[in-house]
């Protein structure tokens, strides 16, 4: 494992062009189970975008693999007191609770790239196939979401979002921060460790929410008609900026699911970063990365938003057509 971290950080010293660093880890083959922390602090540290890809990868096809015994090569600060941590999550408690209402009404491009493939045979990596891409508009307005599909695979659809066939997904805008730190929630929440997201010292909590108190909620069927809803609890990491004490990154899988539904495993990534809405600063979602398997099928969705404009009654934003994609 130590030889990844090695790989990457020698590129970074000798300014090796990202693309031969990414080439060099593909290379890599792990006996053991690469950590997610090792890809967020050698992003830190300043890894290139392809390096991460090459990252990421090694850290999806090592995930059946045992956990590494390895000590982490990364420094960090001393685990905080007892005191520290209860002033911070105080902070972190309130701000996660009213970030719906810090948000100004605005409107946004979302891209989602949808994947799909059949589960593999035990031991073999999953190897993803592109499904769509999607192109939505999604407007914010006085705390409620609206998605508009507008082009699939770069051309223009009269579809809904809801009836691409495939899975989607929505409350990406704050929701998932009320059904996590809301009282009657009744999450648990512990110290896991210090780590740093795209360059920012950021504390790390584990947190866990009881199927019976959750609002966590997931849904299959494409026709509101034939929807099976049910409530599922859900454990995973809370990332909150050590400045800020703002969650910066949530990542989250399913509990006690039926046994007789559909999804038998669900899983999502949501990192936020700091990005302007007319003229200020706002916390806001920056990509999604979600997992859910079926018997038959795998799904995953990586979600991007951009173009964020704040929101008036003449708003617009133009979607053009890729060249060569046009009819």
């Amino acid at each position: 494992m130590p030889d990844v971290v090695e790989v990457v950080r020698a590129g970074i010293r000798q300014h090796t062009p990202d693309k031969m660093v990414a080439r060099e880890l593909r290379r890599v083959s792990l006996k053991e189970r690469l950590p997610l922390r090792y890809v967020e602090e050698l992003q830190s540290e300043g890894a290139g975008p392809e390096t991460v890809a090459a990252l990421e990868y090694l850290l999806e096809e090592s995930a059946g693999k045992p956990a590494t015994a390895a000590i982490p090569p990364f420094q960090s600060p001393p685990r905080p007191t007892f005191e520290e941590q209860r002033a911070f999550f105080h902070r972190l408690d309130v701000n996660a609770i009213h970030y719906s209402k810090s948000l100004p009404n605005f409107i946004c491009t979302e891209v989602v790239h949808r994947y799909q493939t059949p589960p593999p045979a035990k031991g073999v990596t999953v190897q993803w196939k592109p499904k769509d891409v999607l192109t939505v508009k999604l407007t914010y307005f006085e705390n409620r979401e609206k998605y508009e599909l507008v082009l699939v695979n770069g051309k223009k659809s009269k579809l809904t979002y809801e009836s691409t066939r495939g899975a989607v997904s929505e409350g990406d805008f704050g929701s998932v921060l009320v059904e996590i730190f809301s009282p009657d929630s009744k999450t648990k929440f512990q110290w896991s460790h210090w780590a740093r997201l795209r360059g920012r010292l950021t504390r790390v909590y584990a947190y866990r929410t009881p199927k019976e108190t959750s609002h966590y909620r997931i849904g299959v069927g494409e026709r509101p008609e034939n929807r099976w809803i049910v409530t599922a609890g859900r454990h995973g990491f809370v990332y909150a900026d050590d400045e800020t004490a703002s969650v910066v990154r949530i990542t989250g899988e399913a509990d006690e699911l039926p046994g007789n539904y559909p999804v038998k495993a669900q899983a999502n990534m949501i990192d936020y970063d700091y990005g302007v809405v007319g003229d200020r600063k706002y916390l806001l979602p920056l990509r999604v990365d979600t997992r859910m398997n079926t018997r038959q099928v795998l799904f995953k969705n990586v979600v991007e938003f951009t173009a964020y404009r704040k929101f008036t009654g003449e708003s617009s934003i133009s979607f053009d057509v890729p060249e060569g994609e046009q009819k």
